[in-house]
């Protein structure tokens, strides 16, 4: 992570995209069908999409929501 979490006293921060880059065409699949897709094979294949997306920084964008977890040391 680059100043933020170190300025912050975090170390080891690492950011992680959390939906992955098809959160938006499960999420307009759901809203256009009215079904859910929990459980679907279409959920099943984002949830893969994002998996494979997760070691590339450069796909963080696509996620609608990201998290940097990290440590700090008292």
């Amino acid at each position: 992570m680059n100043g933020g979490g170190l300025s912050a006293g975090f170390q080891d921060a690492q950011v992680l995209g959390i939906e992955g880059p098809t959160w938006d065409i499960l999420k307009a699949t759901e809203q256009h069908t009215g079904e859910s897709a929990i459980g679907s094979p279409l959920s099943d294949s984002a949830l893969t999409a994002a998996r494979i997306a997760e070691p590339y920084p450069e796909l963080l964008a696509a996620s609608s929501h990201t998290l940097a977890p990290g440590r700090r040391t008292a």
